[in-house]
């Protein structure tokens, strides 16, 4: 046994001292999703969010059409309420948006590009626009999936994922080198209030540790080289039906509550089989991690130009570029930044060849983490539906968490199916077929 897993055992052994009893409770069996009730008639490009409202109708957010629509209760019919194409209040913009509950029996769309967050009623009209809050970072931390799902507190505060601002690490600009990119591997969760217009800090987090290196070569070409770290000890987040929010820490596998009332709690550390690694498996771990980001690297110019590049980007495909690997991206900048160039002269290209590097041995934990970054979601009851990395025929285990801390339901879903929502009783899924066409389930939760 290595230093590092020997202090990391005896971490392990001192919370469970503190917490006699719970380390040796047993958790519920492994048991399959209730039955599949409903399946959407019409087709989807992709089912990123799923909210039910009064009346049994379900808005679903087409995230990769830029589309919303409004099925009926038997998930046969639907119609479109925002488009891609459409323009004033149909307009669903050209950015993606994010679509989460709201009070009473409305859902919530907010619109990146229009600055704007749309309240929406059972009907699909448009009952009141409200204006974006600030993000603390720009408006992805409001679109939700990993950063966690915004929601609102029991003060009706919108709670959402604040990045961190990138920090810049070694020689300064003018030494000629370029500075290395490594944000802080914490993060805030924050509350808006819409009547004071007031933003405060909830929590924070931990989240995955990131590094970028920049450089230029003498041709003066831009080139970036991404570091593949293995999945990381992190925290993750979620609203409670309530309006409690919920803080799970990786680190023991724990829940921090912030109650209704803002008198904060911690409830005991959960079972959890924690499974050690060793070298031989931690480099197996780097190898493959680094594997599957060099293939997200490689398919990025095909993935923006489907996305419509906003950007502008001009991209070319392979692997042309001389410090090798990954694709090259052009992109058209004016000297002196998007603000226009310093002393005149038109656009100019900046090539990024996005490289991928392995991680060091010490940059993966001793213990595998429970579970990873976006897996926790609240359901309807007041309950935590935390994705795990235990796998059980190579699916996916849910623990489900009770407002006490516990784990009172071990899950799992169909196969190829992810959470887009929940209802009373039930739980909407994203599914997709051999041709690649999505569609939405509903189920029974039992």
């Amino acid at each position: 046994m290595t230093a590092r897993a020997a202090v990391s055992l005896l971490a392990l052994a001192c919370v469970a001292a503190v917490t006699p009893g719970r380390a040796q409770q047993q958790p519920p069996a492994v048991r399959p999703l209730g039955p599949i009730t409903s399946v959407s008639k019409d087709s989807l490009e992709s089912v990123a969010a799923a909210v039910e409202v009064a009346g049994g109708g379900v808005f679903v957010n087409d995230i990769s059409a830029r589309r919303l629509l409004l099925f009926d209760s038997t998930l046969q019919g639907s119609r479109v309420i925002l488009d891609s194409a459409g323009e004033g209040a149909s307009a669903y913009g050209g950015f993606p948006g994010s679509l989460l509950p709201y009070h009473g029996d409305s859902a919530l769309f907010i619109a990146p590009q229009a600055l704007s967050m749309l309240v929406l009623g059972p009907s699909g009209a448009v009952v009141r626009v409200m204006a974006v809050p600030p993000s603390g970072g720009g408006l992805p931390a409001l679109i939700g999936n990993i950063f966690g799902t915004p929601g609102f507190d029991a003060q009706g505060r919108l709670v959402y994922f604040s990045p961190v601002r990138v920090t810049f690490t070694g020689p300064p600009p003018a030494s000629g080198a370029m500075p290395r990119m490594e944000p802080p591997d914490s993060a805030l969760v924050v509350r808006f209030d819409f009547t004071t217009r007031a933003l405060d800090t909830a929590t924070a987090i931990r989240i995955p540790k990131t590094r970028m290196v920049m450089s230029r070569d003498d041709q003066g070409r831009f080139h970036m080289a991404m570091t593949a770290f293995p999945p990381r000890t992190v925290d993750d987040w979620g609203v409670t039906a309530d309006g409690a929010i919920a803080v799970v820490r990786g680190l023991d596998y724990h829940v921090d509550w912030i109650e209704p009332d803002g008198s904060r709690t911690s409830t005991p550390r959960m079972p959890y089989a924690w499974e050690q690694l060793t070298d031989s498996s931690k480099a197996a771990l780097i190898d493959s991690t680094a594997k599957a980001m060099q293939t997200v690297m490689d398919s990025l110019p095909a993935r923006l130009q489907r996305g419509g590049n906003a950007m502008g980007a001009q991209i070319t495909a392979g692997r042309g570029a001389p410090s090798g690997g990954g694709p090259t991206i052009n992109i058209r900048v004016a000297p002196g930044g998007p603000g226009g160039a310093v002393g005149g002269g038109g656009p100019t290209n900046v090539t990024m060849v996005p490289t991928v590097t392995r991680a060091e041995l010490a940059d993966v934990p001793d213990y595998r983490p429970p579970f990873g970054q976006g897996a926790v979601r609240a359901d309807r009851s007041g309950n935590l539906w935390i994705r795990t990395n235990k796998f059980v025929d190579a699916r996916p285990v849910y623990d489900v968490v009770d407002r006490k801390g516990e784990v009172a339901d071990r899950v799992q879903l169909p196969p190829h199916r992810t959470i887009a929502g929940f209802g009373p009783g039930v739980v909407y899924m994203a599914v997709q077929d051999s041709s690649g066409t999505a569609h939405l389930e509903r189920a029974r939760l039992h």
